[in-house]
């Protein structure tokens, strides 16, 4: 209890509900059980909600400044959980295809929306108010088809951060880097857009 806790972005790599569900239970535990002064950078918002029922949890962020196609990371904490995410702006900034961005947009709008009923189904999970299916009371179960869609986005994402990963980056140089990740990021789109519907003429 007398230790200091420092925690970055516990449950990357895993399922969003894996990750979600470890994050929680290590930082209640922490909080909760062990007692000590612990510092945890998170990329789950529904997280925040742990301050709603643990009194000793308190959420921070950094702020940021976006002024058009200008960002300036002020390194200032406040009070509360981030309301906003950079990025989308900064792939914006560094120039990735329109279509790339624009798809980006799209799918972070509704994992947003998702984002947003899954929190407040967090708090109501936490204080005992509520199922622990994640999916129980979020709107409609989601259809086949946006199940499949979801799951291959994802398996496109993966492919490529793998592939990005190998790029082999001190053998480029920098026009040859900047195309070949377009390249990637265009096969990407391709893989993530929706599927057609075969048309059958008569």
């Amino acid at each position: 209890e007398h230790s200091l806790i420092v925690v970055d972005e516990l449950g990357r790599g895993t399922s969003t509900y894996d990750g979600f569900g470890l994050a929680w239970a290590i930082s209640e535990y922490i909080a909760t059980k062990i007692g000590a002064a612990c510092l945890f950078a998170t990329h789950f918002f529904e997280l925040t909600a742990l301050a709603d029922v643990v009194p000793s949890v308190s959420n921070r962020h950094v702020t940021a400044h976006t002024d058009g196609n200008k960002l300036t990371m002020l390194y200032e904490v406040k009070d509360g959980a981030s309301d906003q995410s950079f990025g989308i702006h900064i792939a914006e900034l560094t120039n990735f295809p329109t279509r790339v961005v624009n798809l980006a947009k799209r799918k972070a709008a509704l994992m947003e929306d998702f984002s947003r009923e899954t929190s407040k189904r967090a708090r109501q999970v936490a204080v005992g108010k509520g199922p622990l299916d994640p999916v129980a009371g979020i709107g409609e179960v989601p259809t086949a088809d946006q199940i499949a869609e979801k799951n291959r986005t994802e398996e496109a994402m993966l492919r490529f951060l793998r592939n990005f990963a190998s790029l082999p980056l001190d053998a480029l140089d920098d026009d040859e880097a900047v195309q070949t990740v377009r390249g990637m990021a265009e096969t990407t789109l391709q893989e993530t857009s929706p599927l057609q519907t075969p048309q059958i003429s008569g």
